[in-house]
């Protein structure tokens, strides 16, 4: 099979799986789903969603509402920030190397914007750089693709990326599952 051929039935069974996702949490309550696969399940349950809700801007916002879910009927809130970090990092990571595929074939205008933040991010300390991506992953609501797919066109540290993007959505998860027990306490 050719290279081509490869390529889109990537993207579909992608597109596939993804569509499936978005209409399961627009169609089935999220309390009710955790009522029928368990609460010990639902560390397990939380990382496929992360990981699937990582990979996409769309599907995020389900893994915030597994990650409120679980957190509401008691779960561990640290046992959640692990499980569902890890999932999220999965699917950062994806988008990550998209981007890193992304910057080699960017068209002449966008390379050179590219090489442009890339020369900027070189001036700086790399624990400035590393900080800054660890504080808008860990402590902003905003998509991790913002930093990702940025990250991986310029062609930065792919491991210490992902390391850090680890760490930001784990810090994330835990601060979310917390935030959310001990609100809720107050109602």
């Amino acid at each position: 099979m050719e290279k081509r051929t490869k390529n889109i039935l990537k993207f579909l069974a992608f597109a596939v799986i993804l569509t499936g996702w978005i209409l399961l949490f627009k169609y089935v309550n999220p309390q009710l789903l955790v009522a029928k696969i368990g609460a010990t399940n639902g560390y397990l349950v939380l990382l496929l969603i992360g990981a699937i809700g990582g990979a996409s801007i769309f599907t995020g916002p389900s893994y915030f509402v597994a990650v409120t879910t679980l957190a509401l009927v008691g779960l561990n809130p640290f046992l959640l920030g692990l499980c569902g970090g890890i999932g999220v990092t999965i699917g950062d990571t994806i988008i990550f190397l998209m981007g890193i595929g992304a910057g080699k074939k960017a068209p002449g205008k966008i390379h050179e914007k590219l090489e442009k933040m890339k020369k900027f991010t070189e001036k700086k300390p790399k624990w400035f750089v590393n900080l800054v991506l660890f504080l808008y992953v860990g402590l902003t609501p905003l998509p991790n693709e913002v930093a990702t797919i940025s990250m991986g066109m310029i062609g930065h540290n792919k491991k210490m990326i992902i390391f850090i993007i680890l760490l930001g959505n784990i810090t994330s998860g835990i601060l979310g599952a917390l935030l959310v027990q001990y609100g809720a306490s107050f109602f």
